[in-house]
């Protein structure tokens, strides 16, 4: 009796540590969140903190310094940049790879997956660099075909265009990862009768590679989208939400608050928004996934 017992409990035993890590490392500073997002905490005082409800959300909604709305359009252009470059990059190089030998794909993916797994920090310090306006590679490119140089990263637009450029050179492996991996079980038999059909390589590819990968290809389209929305350090090593708060997206508003200004409550309340709005685009994932689902059965 008590080794049945003992039985039915192991597996629950087994689980218990990576259970309580995950309650601590993941659940938990979530719910932390939300009750700091309806206090008045700040880094000075943690514990023993009033409740303000909804206010911190209010005066994070109605900030005039950045505008919150104004935020969240300069979050929704990065991010809508980064996905459509990422989905760009990423796809065009996996299905140049699946045209070559199984060897010269694994040498070239390694090489292709360097700029993923290197920290964004370090990538976004290397790109300010690259873009400096007096030992800048890209200002160097310029003048070598007759065009004067930019200033980068002072600029509204070209600033913006300079952390687009970066962030999908940082992230467009994760694109490239899923995407292989699915062309990888495409059945070779209907690209062959493709091409037996006479259809190009270009219409083989938008007519039957890739309906097939299309789940899969919604999947790297949200990762792609969630890692631009949350992407922080990149913007902050390459301009600080600058200039004049031109390049503040959501993720370095939450960061000025917290740190900066020590308003705990008010950057978690940024956190929950950021949050929110990534739940909203996962729900919306499964739920194109599901009616897509339907179509394919």
């Amino acid at each position: 009796m008590v080794r049945g017992a003992f039985g039915r409990a192991t597996p629950w035993l087994l689980l218990a540590l990576p259970l309580l890590l995950l309650f601590l490392f993941l659940l938990l500073p979530y719910l932390l969140t939300f009750y700091y997002s309806t206090t008045g905490a700040t880094i000075g005082r943690l514990f023993n903190v009033k409740e303000v409800g909804l206010n911190n959300f209010q005066a994070v909604l109605s900030s005039d310094a950045p505008p919150f709305v104004g935020v969240l359009t300069i979050t929704a252009i990065f991010t809508i940049g980064t996905l459509l470059g990422s989905l760009a990059l990423g796809t065009g190089l996996a299905l140049a790879l699946h045209t070559v030998s199984a060897g010269i794909r694994s040498a070239l993916m390694a090489v292709f997956l360097i700029p993923w797994v290197i920290a964004a920090v370090v990538i976004g310090y290397t790109w300010r660099l690259m873009f400096d306006p007096a030992i800048g590679l890209a200002n160097t490119v310029l003048e070598a075909v007759g065009v004067s140089p930019v200033e980068w990263l002072t600029d509204k637009a070209t600033a913006m265009a300079a952390l687009i450029v970066a962030n999908v050179w940082a992230g467009y492996g994760i694109v490239l990862l899923v995407v292989s991996g699915a062309l990888a079980n495409v059945s070779p038999n209907i690209i062959l009768a493709a091409q037996v059909d006479g259809a190009s390589y270009a219409r083989t590819v938008r007519r039957v590679i890739l309906p097939a990968i299309r789940p899969t290809f919604l999947l790297a389209a949200l990762v792609a989208l969630v890692s631009g929305l949350n992407t922080f350090d990149l913007i902050y090593a390459m301009t600080r939400g600058g200039p004049l708060y031109q390049t503040e997206t959501a993720a370095l508003e939450m960061y000025r608050l917290t740190v900066q200004k020590g308003n705990i409550g008010q950057g978690a309340a940024v956190t929950v928004i950021l949050f929110t709005i990534s739940l909203a685009l996962a729900i919306a994932y499964v739920v194109i996934w599901r009616r897509e689902a339907r179509k394919w059965t």
